[in-house]
C-alpha cells in the first residue's frame, strides 16, 4: 500500500502477480481508535487467464510465455498443474527431470537456452482430456523469492465422439495411424475410470490384464503394426459404457502417442456419475495415471 496514504488518501491494495485463483470479491475498511467503520468499500478482482485449446491426439501443444524482463540471477523456473503436480523443472542452467511427477515424464520440454532467449514458455506432448486445467509457471531467485509467475488454463477437447444404438452387436473406437510402429510397442485402451479395456503387448493380446468388465468383450486388429490400425471393437455396448477411451501407446514406458475417443450408446447422458467398477480410489487425481 502506499506508504504515505493517511496524507494522499490513497488507500489502494497493490497484489503481486496475481492469479486466477486470486479471483474473488476484496474488501477494505476503515476504522477509527474505537474500532468503528469509518468507511468501506468492496472490490471485485477478476483474473482474465491466457487460454489454449488444443484436441485430444495432436502430438504437443504449447503453453507460451515470452517475458521482457532480464533472468539474472534465477535458479529455479518451476511448472505445475491444477493438483499441484511437478510438471516441468528449469533449475541451475538445465531441466530436473527427476522432480516431475511420472505423469509427466518423457512429455515436456522447455528452451534449453531459456534465461538468455527470456522464454519460458512449455511444450507438453500428447496433451489428453483429463489434463484440462490451470498451469502455472513460477519464477524464482537463489533465496527462494516469486519474481514472476502465471496461469494458464489448457483445454483439451475431445477429438472424436462415437454414437452408438443401445443393443448393438458391437462398435468400433477409430483410429488409424500414418506412423510405423516397433514390434516392442505397448497399446493400452483406457477407460474414463482409467480400467484397463485392452492391452496389446509385444505383438499379442493379454486379456488376463483386463479389467473383469471388458473381458470377452474387446477385440483389436490382429496386424494391428502391420495395418497400422489402432482402432478397438467393443461388443455389446450398453448405458454404462459410455465415456471417454484413451488409447496409449508406449515404447519402454514412453508415450509415443495418444488419442480420445468419446463412446456416447444413445439413451444416456454424457458425464454421467462413474459407475461401480472394480478401481480403487477413483477421486484421487493421483490416479489418473498407472506406472507401465
Amino acid at each position: 500500500m502506499d506508504e504515505n496514504l493517511l496524507e494522499t488518501g490513497d488507500l489502494s491494495l497493490t497484489l503481486i502477480w496475481p492469479k486466477e485463483s486470486d479471483e474473488n470479491i476484496y474488501t477494505c475498511r476503515v476504522y477509527n481508535k474505537n474500532g468503528e467503520v469509518l468507511m468501506m468499500k468492496d472490490v471485485w478482482l477478476r483474473v482474465k487467464v491466457q487460454q489454449v485449446e488444443v484436441e485430444s491426439g495432436v502430438e504437443s501443444v504449447l503453453l507460451p510465455w515470452r517475458i521482457t524482463e532480464d533472468l539474472d540471477g534465477v535458479v529455479k523456473v518451476e511448472w505445475k498443474d491444477k493438483y499441484k503436480r511437478i510438471v516441468h523443472v528449469y533449475q541451475n542452467g538445465s531441466d530436473q527431470p527427476g522432480e516431475q511427477n511420472q505423469i509427466y515424464r518423457n512429455r515436456t520440454k522447455m528452451d534449453e537456452n531459456l534465461l538468455e532467449n527470456k522464454n519460458l514458455s512449455l511444450t507438453l506432448r500428447w496433451p489428453k482430456e483429463r489434463e484440462t486445467g490451470i498451469y502455472t509457471c513460477r519464477v524464482f531467485n537463489r533465496e527462494g523469492t516469486i519474481l514472476m509467475m502465471k496461469d494458464f488454463l489448457l483445454q483439451v477437447k475431445v477429438q472424436q465422439v462415437v454414437e452408438v444404438e443401445p443393443g448393438v452387436e458391437s462398435v468400433l473406437l477409430p483410429w488409424r495411424i500414418r506412423e510405423d510402429l516397433d514390434e516392442d510397442v505397448r497399446v493400452e485402451w483406457r477407460d474414463g475410470s482409467h480400467d484397463l479395456v485392452h492391452v496389446y503387448p509385444n505383438g499379442s493380446d493379454h486379456p488376463g490384464e483386463k479389467n473383469q468388465f471388458y473381458r470377452t468383450r474387446t477385440k483389436m486388429d490382429e496386424n494391428l503394426l502391420e495395418n497400422k490400425n489402432l482402432s478397438l471393437t467393443l461388443r455389446w455396448p450398453s448405458e454404462r459404457d459410455t465415456g471417454k477411451y484413451t488409447c496409449t501407446v508406449y515404447i519402454e514406458g514412453t508415450i509415443l502417442m495418444m488419442k480420445d475417443v468419446q463412446l456416447q450408446v444413445k439413451g444416456t447422458v454424457q458425464n454421467q456419475p462413474e459407475d461401480t467398477r472394480t478401481r480403487s480410489n477413483p477421486t484421487d487425481p493421483l490416479m489418473d495415471y498407472q506406472s507401465v
